[in-house]
This record gives structure tokens, C-alpha cells and sequence, in this order.
């Protein structure tokens, strides 16, 4: 059977009250978990004013072209096997990645040139950093 509770104490009879069941150190009373806290001050957010990334993307279409050419001599050898099987496609792929990592390369040097040869500018950022707005 369930003890009955009375709406005024809104406990269990055979349950101590939450203040009584406070921790005492040194004779002050402690606050329990589960009374509020008073804030002291408002949260505040603040963006960091760190400046961008220099990411030209140079060495980033690099690594790929080459992991395609890695991809492509590492296939080679299995050659034979490939066109039986029907995957003969996998070397096209491997030569095609590597042609547009070639061409993403020139891209990105190109690239990497005109933006060295324009005078620094400051770029704005949001006060609400990369959420934007």
C-alpha cells in the first residue's frame, strides 16, 4: 500500500523534507541540488576576433590528384582482372580524377597569384561569428 500524502506537506510521511536532508559542514547549512541558485550576472556571448584561414587550396588539390594517381598505379597491375570482371571503369576513374586534380591545381596557383598580387584587405566578419547576420 502507498503512503498517503497530504497536499500541504507534499511528501510522504515516512520522508524527511528536502531541508532536512541538507549537508552541514561546519555548522553552516549547505544548499541542496535541487533549490535555485541566484544568478549574479547576465551571459554574455562574445565572438572571437581571430582573422580568417589563408587557405588557398593548393595543397589540399594536390594531395587529391596524387592520391588519384597512387589509386591508378596501385589498380594498374590488376589490369586483366579488372576488364573481366567489368570494373575496367575503375582505372578511367582513376585517370580522370587525376586530370581535374591537375586542372584544379592550375586553378588554385592561379588563383593563389592574383590574390598575392592584391593589397591585404580587412574582411568583416559577423559579431555573431560564423552563425552570421
Amino acid at each position: 500500500m502507498v503512503p498517503v500524502t497530504s497536499r500541504a506537506k507534499n511528501r510522504p510521511a515516512d520522508r524527511p523534507a528536502l531541508a532536512d536532508t541538507a549537508v552541514r559542514v561546519g555548522g553552516d547549512r549547505l544548499t541542496s541540488p535541487i533549490e535555485p541558485m541566484e544568478v549574479t550576472q547576465e551571459p554574455r556571448l562574445e565572438a572571437a576576433k581571430i582573422p580568417p584561414l589563408d587557405v588557398t587550396g593548393v595543397r589540399t588539390v594536390a594531395v587529391g590528384a596524387c592520391l588519384w594517381l597512387v589509386a591508378l598505379a596501385a589498380l594498374l597491375p590488376f589490369y586483366p582482372t579488372l576488364q573481366d570482371q567489368g570494373r575496367g571503369w575503375w582505372l578511367w576513374t582513376c585517370v580522370t580524377g587525376f586530370l581535374f586534380g591537375l586542372l584544379g591545381l592550375e586553378y588554385c596557383r592561379r588563383r593563389r597569384r592574383r590574390l598575392a598580387s592584391q593589397p591585404e584587405r580587412e574582411v568583416e566578419t559577423s559579431p555573431l561569428g560564423a552563425a552570421g547576420l
